[in-house]
């Protein structure tokens, strides 16, 4: 029987999190009732809002509803729907849900009967790091660093490898070190090993360098690593949630006199459009990162830490701000349907 009513997590202020019984409204002709399975914690994005830093855009700020990595299953769908069938298993942008009615038109992927949930919810944690590598232009041979190995550093990382780049990663975290090592980083450092993550590189430095964190230090450091013409890609939020820097984020000796081209790279288009201008855009990318995903070339499980039950997402958040363990990420378990 299809669910009349969900439970839906929301954020009302920081540290209250609230799990509200709403009623589900009946699919249009174009919609779809999904049964989620399995969500992604995205953990940068959401423990923001639930610790109350800065927003990023204007606007209320609570409440809020959290998480955009949802695997659920089609109950039933509109009668002008054309791409999906009951029994299909789709990936979308849904928050943290146990059920939800969505437009045919927002689904993202549907998931092959062979693919995982478990592994395919993480694609777009992928498609954030690939989109990262494809603005940045890296190629075979590039010098990548990544500062900072939450989810986003680690993918960054593993899709940086797949492009061939050599890669290196700064973070103080010895679980996520280890995880980059096998996403095919040539060395992890500490932030106390700053010089010689420089030497490494070499005398012409980073050519990207992906900055995945919010700290001026860490900010600095991404300055001083990329090399003349260099690209800074920013997936992180420099100063969010910090005091006025001590540091020039601009100082001339880096920005001017490298010539450094700085770029947010966490949005893309999402759809194709009808010439071929957005070739890499969200629905083409995930396709191609489901795939490698679902093929073994890119291992989801190395980002995933455990899983909950989804009303136990409390507990979940609790143990990723505490940092026990080094986790990464969590999965939500809705249903096994």
């Amino acid at each position: 029987m299809a669910p009349a009513e969900a439970s839906v997590v929301w954020v009302n202020a920081p540290g209250e999190l609230e799990i509200r019984t709403e009623a589900l409204r009946a699919p249009d002709d174009k919609d779809l009732l999904c049964q989620t399975i399995v969500s992604a914690i995205s953990p940068g994005t959401e423990l923001a809002a639930y610790k109350g830093l800065p927003p990023l855009r204007s606007g209320p700020n609570y409440p809020r509803l959290v998480g955009y990595c949802n695997v659920a299953r089609v109950l039933e769908t509109g009668n002008h729907v054309t791409r999906f069938r009951t029994g299909d298993r789709v990936l979308t942008f849904t928050s943290h849900r146990s059920a939800f009615v969505v437009a045919e038109d927002e689904v993202l992927y549907r998931l092959p009967e062979s693919a995982s949930a478990d592994d395919i919810v993480c694609a777009y944690l992928f498609h954030l790091g690939y989109n990262a590598v494809l603005r940045g232009n890296a190629r075979a041979g590039s010098r990548v660093l990544v500062i900072g190995l939450g989810p986003l550093g680690l993918t960054t990382v593993a899709m940086a490898s797949v492009a061939g780049a050599q890669v290196y990663a700064l973070s103080d975290q010895g679980g996520p070190a280890a995880i980059a090592r096998e996403f095919g980083a040539e060395a992890v450092f500490a932030r106390h090993e700053r010089a010689a993550m420089i030497e490494a590189l070499g005398s012409d430095l980073a050519d990207l360098v992906v900055s995945t964190t919010n700290g001026w230090n860490d900010w600095e450091t991404a300055l001083a690593a990329a090399g003349k013409m260099g690209i800074i890609g920013v997936l992180g939020f420099p100063g969010r949630g910090e005091p006025a820097p001590t540091i020039n984020p601009l100082a001339s000796q880096y920005f001017y006199m490298k010539q450094l081209r700085i770029e947010a790279v966490g949005l893309s288009p999402e759809h194709p459009d009808s010439r071929g201008f957005s070739r890499f855009n969200v629905r083409s990318n995930l396709d191609y990162l489901a795939r490698q995903i679902s093929s073994g070339n890119l291992r989801s499980s190395l980002l995933v830490s455990g899983a909950y039950e989804g009303l136990d997402i409390r507990s979940a958040y609790r143990d990723l701000d505490s940092r026990r363990s080094s986790p990464t990420t969590y999965l939500l378990r809705w249903s096994a349907v």
